[in-house]
């Protein structure tokens, strides 16, 4: 069962939205038959304990084994109510099925410790971090899941390239984010070396800063065709927590929509592609402009590693979430969700 966290009174329920919890049922009915999955809602305004009694009454009646949302918040709340403990004590005692608990910003102590609560709780907690690995994070010597890329139904898949077959590669390199003031010179930098360089060209606008990047958000088809439009995209792995990377879902949608990956992240998109051959790896801003020039002056080197990078790109959005959970569920001896 999926428990959404925007769920269908948010306006970001269906496919073609990026809407992780629609994407994972969808994509698992495909896998197991949709039959086999089921989705609950909790709509906006329902007070927690009604929501935490008809989640434990709806679970026993359909004979669920497992339950996937997102633990950082409520589902439906969109205003930082967190009550995912007392939920998870009524589950703990009066369900007897797997939580799957998924987190994006993990980075932040007191998202951390959300999860940290739930697994104390209960050995049937299991965190599907998106962004980080979590072995041993939460109770020492306990293997998590995490990260994982995005899953992708064949109902999003479809969308994503109806709306890419009409875009045109007219940029060298593309940026989607706040421009910080490194940022610009980055981007002054390869244009002095002659790169087209395109800011956030998902956007009608010249948004810079980060409550505007944020602000009117175009939809993820727009996204997607942003990133299409260009030979390559780049991507900063720092988390907006300072200090850490993370496997940022820009690096798959960057293979979705086939344009080359170039990023700074050290050690956690190497887990699934391969540096150098799939994508480009960047030390500092000052080795982007040899980077990028390394591969778009080898248009055969870019255009293997851009095929290369969407192929895996692919495999991973539809085998890699359910497989990962599946894998790590096996080891701490849990019921498979793929069985």
């Amino acid at each position: 069962m999926v428990v959404p966290y925007e769920g269908r009174d948010s306006g970001l329920w269906g496919p073609g939205h990026r809407n992780l919890y629609f994407e994972a049922g969808a994509l698992l009915g495909e896998l197991q038959g949709h039959d086999r999955v089921s989705f609950f809602h909790v709509d906006r305004g329902t007070a927690s304990g009604t929501w935490h009694t008809q989640l434990v009454d709806y679970l026993n009646d359909v004979g669920a084994t497992h339950v996937l949302t997102h633990i950082e918040g409520d589902p439906g709340a969109g205003d930082g109510t967190w009550t995912w403990d007392s939920a998870w004590s009524l589950m703990d005692r009066f369900w007897g099925g797997v939580l799957l608990g998924t987190m994006f910003d993990s980075a932040f102590r007191y998202t951390f410790l959300k999860g940290k609560f739930l697994a104390r709780m209960s050995p049937r907690f299991l965190l599907v971090d998106i962004c980080m690995p979590m072995d041993g994070a939460l109770v020492r010597g306990v293997p998590e899941v995490g990260p994982v890329n995005m899953p992708m139904s064949d109902e999003s898949m479809a969308l994503v390239e109806e709306r890419l077959s009409t875009v045109e590669v007219e940029h060298d390199v593309s940026f989607v984010g706040v421009l910080y003031p490194n940022r610009i010179e980055m981007i002054e930098a390869l244009r002095a070396e002659g790169f087209s360089v395109v800011v956030n060209p998902h956007r009608q606008d010249e948004a810079r800063t980060r409550q505007e990047t944020m602000a009117n958000q175009p939809g993820w088809l727009e996204y997607m065709a942003g990133l299409a439009g260009s030979r390559a995209t780049i991507n900063f792995s720092e988390s907006s927590a300072g200090g850490v990377q993370q496997l940022k879902t820009r690096v798959i949608e960057a293979g979705l929509a086939g344009t080359l990956l170039l990023t700074d992240d050290v050690n956690l998109t190497s887990r699934f592609w391969t540096p150098d051959v799939e994508y480009g790896y960047f030390s500092s801003l000052g080795d982007l402009p040899g980077v990028a020039e390394s591969f778009l002056s080898d248009g055969q080197r870019s255009e293997r590693a851009r095929v290369a990078f969407a192929h895996k790109s692919r495999e991973l959005a539809r085998t890699g979430f359910w497989g990962e959970i599946d894998s790590v569920l096996l080891r701490r001896g849990l019921p498979s969700v793929l069985a």
